[in-house]
């Protein structure tokens, strides 16, 4: 708006800006907004035009109003419509995207474990590989995850314990060799993030992990296969 009034006038006229993404939108002889083309053809038929960048928040008085007043014009809900960049739309539906993903991460009901280690969501890679994503989810050849889908009658190991993960990482006797230390309860989580971000304790972590799925008939007792006790 400011460069089509200013072409109207017949002297040097100087447009202070301090949206700097602006000014290199106009200056890209490649975009492909119609707003920015426009604003193109403008300065290139008004050469008394000229474009400048002022840094913000410097308390420059006209700059200052400017915000003002565009302010109470969004405010009012002043019916002048203005385009916006594609990157800013991709990035505002991104944002609120991430925003609901997030809400929802936070109140679920499955998955307390893992949100515990990963509390926020993000749409880059955590970088997790097949074993350790058994490992934190608990979803893998466990019988504490096996028993809730009724794969078997109980939730223990062979050894008589609760085979959950956690088990298995510091407690029953046929996974010794992969065993880490027993954390306490309030150091159980700062412990398990130690571990993923330990290169020597995610190896152990995928050996256990390999073991566990070689050698589940070992570690988890069959239903149907009938133990003699002798007399």
């Amino acid at each position: 708006m400011a460069t089509e009034a200013a072409s109207c006038l017949h002297r040097p006229i100087k447009i202070l800006t301090d949206s700097l993404s602006s000014l290199m939108a106009i200056l890209n002889p490649k975009s492909h907004y119609s707003m920015v083309r426009e604003i193109q053809i403008l300065l290139l038929s008004h050469k008394h035009i000229h474009l400048r960048w002022l840094k913000a928040h410097i308390s420059y008085s006209c700059n200052e109003c400017a915000d003002q007043l565009a302010k109470e014009a969004i405010a009012k809900d002043d019916p002048l419509f203005l385009p916006k960049p594609l990157s800013y739309l991709k990035s505002e539906i991104r944002s609120e995207a991430l925003s609901i993903w997030q809400d929802s991460w936070d109140n679920g009901e499955t998955g307390r474990s893992t949100h515990d280690i990963v509390p926020r969501v993000s749409n880059k890679p955590i970088g997790w590989n097949r074993e350790e994503l058994m490992f934190i989810t608990g979803h893998g050849p466990f019988p504490s995850y096996l028993h809730c889908f009724n794969l078997r009658t109980h939730d223990n190991c062979s050894c008589g314990e609760k085979g959950d993960p956690m088990h298995y990482s510091t407690k029953c006797r046929f996974t010794l060799s992969w065993h880490f230390q027993t954390p306490t309860v309030p150091l159980k989580l700062q412990r398990l993030k130690i571990i993923l971000t330990n290169s020597l304790s995610r190896t152990r972590l995928r050996l256990l992990m390999r073991f566990i799925c070689d050698e589940n008939d070992l570690i988890v007792e069959d239903n149907h296969q009938t133990r003699i006790h002798p007399d």
